[in-house]
C-alpha cells in the first residue's frame, strides 16, 4: 500500500541536491515537497507521514510548532533527521556533542553504537554498522518511548515515540539526507533507503492496529 508523504525542506545546496543527485533518484520519492518558509500555508493533515529534512532553519520550524504538533495529535506521523538545537516539538530533549568526523580513518577504530533490541524490525533491513558514520548529538526519550539505537552511554541515536501523540514520532540524530545531498559518505544512501522502508512498514502496521 502506498502512503502519501511529504518532505519539509530548505533552500540550502544540500537540500536542493538531495533531489537531483544520482540521476535524481529521490526526485519523486515524496508526494510533495514543502519549502520551509511556505509551511505555514500547507495542510499537513492530507499526508500519512512527513519527513523534516536535516539542518532546516530552526526558527521557521519554531514558528510552525503548533501546526506540527497538531498534525501529530491528529494522527499524523513525523520523521525527524539530524540536530534539534531548538525544541519545535514538545517533549523532545536534545544534547549537542562534538562530532568525531574522522574516527574511521584510524585502524581498528569504532563508533560505539548498540541496539537495545537486536530483533527490532529496523535491523532486519540494516546492520548497526550501516548507521555508523558520525552523529552530532543525542536525544533523551521520555518514558514509554522505544529506544532503537544508542551510544555507549545509552543515549539515543534513533527512537520512536508512539505514546506522546496520536501519531508516531520517529527521531534520529543521523543525517543521511544531508550527506546524499552533498554527495559524500556513500553508506548514507543505503541507510536512507532502508530506514524509509522501515518507516513505511511500521506506519502500515500501526494503522492496522488502530483499525482492529
Amino acid at each position: 500500500m502506498k502512503l502519501k508523504n511529504a518532505i519539509i525542506t530548505g533552500g540550502s545546496c544540500y537540500h536542493q541536491k538531495f533531489f537531483t543527485n544520482k540521476n535524481a533518484k529521490y526526485a519523486n520519492f515524496f508526494s510533495k515537497r514543502i519549502y520551509l518558509p511556505e509551511l505555514k500555508n500547507c495542510n499537513l493533515l492530507e499526508f500519512d507521514y512527513i519527513l523534516i529534512a536535516s539542518r532546516c532553519n530552526q526558527d521557521f520550524l519554531l514558528e510552525n510548532k503548533h501546526k506540527l504538533q497538531n498534525y501529530l495529535e491528529k494522527g499524523g506521523n513525523l520523521v525527524l533527521f539530524g540536530e534539534m538545537p531548538k525544541t519545535y516539538i514538545d517533549g523532545i530533549r536534545w544534547r549537542d556533542y562534538p562530532t568525531n568526523f574522522w574516527w574511521w580513518v584510524i585502524p581498528n577504530a569504532d563508533l560505539p553504537l548498540y541496539a537495545p533490541n537486536p530483533s527490532h524490525m529496523l535491523f532486519n533491513k540494516i546492520s548497526i554498522d550501516d548507521a555508523k558514520w558520525h552523529y552530532h548529538g543525542v536525544f533523551y526519550p521520555n518514558d514509554g518511548c522505544e529506544n532503537i539505537l544508542v551510544n555507549e552511554l545509552g543515549e539515543s541515536i534513533i527512537y520512536k515515540d508512539s505514546v506522546s501523540f496520536e501519531g508516531n514520532l520517529y527521531v534520529t540524530s543521523l543525517d543521511p539526507d544531508f550527506h546524499f545531498g552533498f554527495g559524500f559518505m556513500p553508506k548514507t544512501e543505503f541507510f536512507f533507503d532502508k530506514f524509509m522502508e522501515w518507516i513505511h512498514e511500521d506506519i502500515l502496521l500501526s494503522n492496522q492496529r488502530v483499525c482492529k
